[in-house]
């Protein structure tokens, strides 16, 4: 009985333990069974996550593409026409574009107003010089035809043939001391040359030329052919400065070793000018105007120099390149509208001319003041680009041509032809830094001088007119042109300016009026 009751108690343990291993081995599946299934939906999130960051930065990255086109568009906009800002841009951003637009109107209004009063500045030196003239001329006629008593005319009348004689001679001896000279001595009195004499003598000398100029050219003809711009605009300068300098009657040069071409030595203390001494003149006293008195061969390689230029490939010119070219053209500019206009009559015409003086360059056709106002002296913007108008047709040449760095020393370097202009040189791509270094000490050198009596530095309105180009007010302009003046004049200079520290700034110095007459000065 007993061990029936074992048997089954024995029974029974073995099913239960085997029950429990089932039972183990059942929740152990279904662990493993929910494990899988969590590390799938794990997954599946982890992915889902990263999809979702992918497409929020895909987003963004549109936005900012968005954003970048649309300032592009606002900066390199047409200047005049209003942006076009979409509403998705920052508040700040759109505030900033606002203040940027206004800037660049306030800008080119402001450049606008700097050309025209620097054209203002050029009228009213030709008024001022126009007035000192009339006032000269008339003083002058007043004292060769002095205003007669009519009752002494009266009695004149009844006299005999010998009274009238003695009269007459009389009023000849008394013009001689009453005659007022120009306060800017001008050129020497020269003696009076046979007209006969003068064309045989200058049209064998011509022929003479002719051949040489024939035998010189023809093997260069080559060069010539050469498409570079700045080689074309070297040659016409030169082209045009030998047609001006055959045109003298006088060589200057001849005359007198030491000429001063500013006068500043007979005005003021004899001094050594530096090189301007030794250049060629060419003024309305001494200039045959005969165009059949040129040599042919210039002309016509002075044409075909032209017609290069008008076909000439400005893109990819360097600013070295830009700055030696377009100084050529502008001089040649104006040398060539003194040929085809003839010499102006007045100081007037000269700023008149400056209108009239147009060359056609790669296919268009410039002016010397657009050359000057718009290429070569404000900086250079691509986006100031207006539709209609003469001055936005300036500021769109600036836009195609103009040079991307302002450079102040082509104030040195331009001649529009007047007395007061700086001589006109040829201009290297390669060396035209050095060049224009040169021409503004050179310059300088000639046109400033030092008053003996009252001791004031003596400067050419020209320095006076784009004072701003060359320092910030004029006590730094003063000192400015005394570091640039040789050593004994620079400490001469600096001295005087020394001892008058004292007194005002507008005290040390005086300026010398511009004279618009006509003169060219030229290097051999």
């Amino acid at each position: 009985m007993n061990i029936r009751v074992k048997t089954r108690e024995q029974c029974m343990k073995s099913h239960m333990k085997l029950d429990t291993k089932v039972e183990m081995q059942g929740r152990r599946k279904t662990c493993a069974q929910k494990a899988n299934t969590t590390q799938r939906r794990s997954s599946g999130d982890r992915k889902l996550a990263l999809q979702q960051d992918v497409d929020k930065l895909k987003k963004k990255l549109r936005h900012e593409e968005n954003v970048h086109r649309a300032l592009e568009r606002a900066i390199n906009r047409p200047l005049g026409a209003l942006p076009r800002l979409p509403p998705y841009l920052p508040p700040s951003t759109l505030e900033l574009l606002a203040e940027v637009a206004v800037l660049e109107e306030e800008v080119v209004r402001l450049e606008e107003q700097v050309v025209q009063c620097r054209q203002g500045l050029y009228q009213e030196a030709v008024s001022i010089s126009s007035s000192k003239k009339e006032i000269q001329h008339s003083t002058n006629s007043m004292a060769e035809h002095p205003v007669r008593n009519p009752m002494k005319d009266n009695s004149k009348s009844s006299e005999g043939k010998e009274n009238k004689s003695c009269a007459n001679s009389t009023r000849i001896n008394d013009k001689k001391p009453q005659i007022v000279s120009s306060p800017v001595k001008k050129s020497p009195v020269k003696k009076r040359l046979d007209p006969l004499k003068t064309q045989v003598d200058c049209r064998v000398k011509i022929d003479q030329e002719t051949a040489e100029l024939r035998n010189r050219v023809d093997p260069n003809q080559k060069t010539l052919e050469c498409d570079n711009p700045n080689r074309i605009s070297e040659n016409i300068v030169k082209c045009l400065s030998s047609i001006i300098l055959r045109m003298r009657i006088h060589d200057r040069c001849e005359e007198s070793e030491n000429y001063d071409p500013y006068t500043i030595c007979s005005r003021l203390e004899k001094r050594d000018i530096g090189p301007y001494k030794h250049l060629f003149s060419v003024d309305a006293s001494s200039i045959n105007t005969n165009h059949k008195a040129f040599p042919p061969i210039l002309l016509h390689r002075l044409k075909f120099l032209f017609r290069k230029l008008a076909s000439v490939d400005l893109q990819g010119l360097t600013h070295q390149e830009k700055l030696a070219f377009w100084i050529n053209i502008y001089n040649s500019c104006m040398m060539n509208a003194f040929l085809e206009h003839g010499v102006p009559e007045g100081p007037e015409m000269v700023v008149a001319l400056m209108q009239k003086a147009i060359l056609n360059v790669g296919g268009h056709i410039l002016t010397a003041i657009t050359i000057e106002h718009f290429i070569l002296r404000l900086p250079y913007h691509s986006k100031y680009t207006f539709s209609g108008g003469a001055k936005c047709e300036g500021v769109t040449v600036r836009s195609k041509f103009g040079l991307e760095l302002s450079e102040p020393l082509v104030t040195f370097a331009l001649s529009c032809g007047s007395w007061s202009s700086p001589a006109v040189r040829v201009y290297t791509a390669t060396q035209v830094e050095t060049e224009l270094e040169a021409a503004k000490k050179d310059y300088l050198q000639a046109a400033v001088g030092i008053a003996s009596s009252t001791r004031k530095l003596v400067i050419p309105k020209l320095l006076d007119w784009y004072l701003l180009d060359f320092a910030k007010d004029f006590e730094s302009l003063l000192d400015w042109i005394c570091l640039q003046l040789p050593d004994e004049l620079g400490k001469e200079a600096m001295s005087c300016l020394e001892r008058g520290r004292s007194e005002p700034v507008s005290q040390l110095a005086q300026f010398v009026p511009y004279d618009f007459s006509f003169r060219y000065l030229l290097h051999r």
